[in-house]
């Protein structure tokens, strides 16, 4: 049995929450959560008009979403998800098979399109920072038992590199498991912001990270122009 945390703010302009919903409507033993904070779009009402439970909310951080998704699940295995990803369905039926065994881990990155630089993170994300460090990012749709969670102390709350975070302490814990099946993402940020510079962007915001920036400032400059997964206040 399986719980899908979905954390959702104005999702409309991408497109994905819909095609999300409407690809796992038929799982059997398995919920999705979607946990908004205070979508101004048409994002309730599709959640609304789904399967999908919904928990509105005005936590502004996904971290902080994820979280209060992870306390109301009903199941022992959570699923993590992008809301920008989808999962073959395939891989969450394998994954729900699998579950007394798995502790932990993340299924397999892709971009939704082609392109040299795209293939090259796709590949260093799974094979190098995943497989052999074991940080695995949420755009690869983590999953881990809920006690394993709630030992740890559930997510950080910060508002960037949440997912690094967790993952540092899962690791501590237990050995992380990569399925074969693909997460496939969204590459919006490289379709607006130019795959270069949002590359270059990206690789900024690591080295942010590494020498203890502000989650906050560094965040904001991450989601500027496009806020797809935080709404500031203008």
């Amino acid at each position: 049995m399986l719980s899908i945390i979905l954390p959702t703010i104005n999702e409309s302009k991408t497109g994905y929450l819909s095609q999300i919903l409407n690809a796992y409507q038929d799982l059997v033993d398995c919920e999705i959560i979607c946990v908004d904070g205070g979508s101004t779009d048409n994002t309730l009402q599709i959640v609304e008009q789904s399967s999908a439970y919904l928990i509105a909310t005005d936590i502004a951080s996904r971290a902080g979403r994820l979280n209060e998704g992870i306390r109301q699940a009903r199941f022992p295995l959570i699923l993590l998800h992008h809301p920008r990803s989808i999962v073959d369905v395939e891989g969450i039926k394998a994954l729900m098979a699998q579950s007394a065994d798995i502790q932990w881990g993340a299924f397999t990155h892709q971009f939704n399109i082609q392109h040299p630089l795209l293939n090259f993170t796709s590949w260093y994300s799974n094979q190098m920072r995943g497989d052999r460090r074991g940080v695995y990012y949420l755009d690869h749709c983590l999953f881990a038992q809920k006690q394993l969670l709630l030992d740890v102390g559930l997510i950080p709350e910060i508002d960037i590199f949440e997912d690094t975070e967790i993952c540092l302490k899962l690791n501590k814990k237990a050995k992380p498991v990569r399925l074969p099946y693909i997460s496939q993402t969204s590459a919006i940020r490289f379709q607006t912001n130019g795959i270069y510079s949002q590359a270059l962007k990206n690789q900024y915001m690591k080295w942010c990270y590494y020498f203890s920036g502000s989650d906050k400032k560094m965040n904001a400059l991450y989601e500027k122009g496009i806020e797809l997964n935080t709404k500031y206040k203008k």
